[in-house]
């Protein structure tokens, strides 16, 4: 049918704004390269040199953060979701001892430039805090509801092959630690919206603030301890809670035993669990209770490790076992 001069902005893609914020989203990331990073002729390239690494892989990770948002939505808080974002990719990085190269993100959207410019400013400040260039990614404009947006993002990162970390040398007599959370992360949050609907928290600002505490950056303290320490095996806790994700990289015939006591519980924990009435088992595999990583060491060095993260500013804590075990579960709590 020809021509009624529909335009796209008319349909709802303003293609100026996406420009604008473009370029907004290109002068942060400017601001997280590191030494790794150069511009040539206004545009960025990425250049890398480990002298260190032997056999260098590359590994890759992406996530989002789930319906952490809706949280965001109703309060107007914005600011630390980027955080968030860029956490979960650079955690699960880190467990296999692969330092960050570059962040990359998608923003799909139907929000304001003022809403926007914050969400990029956390993952501006995620970046910062991992060491990793934010070096592009994406912003559109889709049809979400009217204020709201969907956000994702993925990292790559280099390992020497020879150190690659992942759990195939746990062995009976390891000790496990933890280092501690900032609280809910980035999980858990379809169960936490039952119990602290959205619209409601509002009202109570003690508890938006624990619920949009931004995801704990690793980063920087466990290639740090990888470096100095012999370590068998890092889980990040994510979805699946403690038993998901730290059973995963337990071997078979062998089991993780924890010492509940040993660690702190945050109270955010303690008050999704009582006015949901859930149980033990299902806040365990469903949320980090207070256990952001969770490292597996030789028995002669896991107090070395511990004393490492403390002095250097971490709370961190021994809190069990690998065990010998016939029985199918690979992580059991006392």
């Amino acid at each position: 049918m020809a021509g009624r001069g529909l335009t796209y902005e008319q349909a709802g893609v303003s293609i100026k704004r996406g420009d604008n914020l473009s370029r907004y989203a290109f002068r942060q990331g400017l601001e997280t390269f590191n030494e790794f990073c150069e511009l040539i002729q206004g545009l960025p390239f990425f250049r890398a040199e480990f002298p260190a690494i032997e056999q260098p892989v590359l590994k890759a990770e992406s996530d989002g953060v789930g319906s952490k948002p809706k949280y965001c939505f109703a309060s107007g808080r914005h600011h630390t979701i980027g955080i968030d974002l860029v956490a979960m990719s650079v955690n699960d990085l880190v467990r296999y001892n692969a330092a960050p190269l570059f962040f990359l993100d998608h923003i799909a959207h139907q929000a304001t430039d003022a809403v926007l410019e914050e969400v990029i400013g956390g993952i501006r400040i995620g970046c910062d805090e991992a060491n990793a260039p934010l070096l592009g990614g994406e912003i559109e404009q889709v049809p979400v509801p009217t204020g709201e947006y969907e956000i994702s993002g993925g990292a790559v990162g280099i390992a020497d092959k020879g150190k690659v970390i992942s759990g195939e040398t746990i062995t009976e007599g390891d000790i496990v630690f933890g280092i501690a959370s900032n609280g809910l992360h980035c999980n858990g949050y379809s169960l936490v919206r039952e119990v602290f609907p959205p619209e409601e928290t509002v009202n109570n600002p003690n508890l938006l603030y624990n619920i949009l505490k931004p995801t704990r950056i690793y980063v920087r303290p466990v290639l740090a301890v990888n470096q100095r320490f012999e370590i068998h095996g890092w889980a990040h806790i994510t979805g699946g809670g403690i038993v998901g994700k730290l059973g995963k990289i337990i071997p078979e015939g062998l089991v993780a035993r924890l010492d509940t006591t040993k660690w702190t519980i945050h109270n955010i924990f303690m008050l999704v669990r009582e006015a949901g009435n859930i149980s033990d088992k299902e806040m365990r595999r469903t949320f980090n209770m207070g256990l952001g990583m969770i490292g597996v060491a030789p028995k002669e060095v896991a107090s070395w490790v511990v004393d490492f993260l403390v002095q250097h500013g971490e709370t961190a804590y021994l809190i069990g076992e690998v065990v010998r075990s016939r029985k199918r579960e690979r992580v059991t709590f006392f």
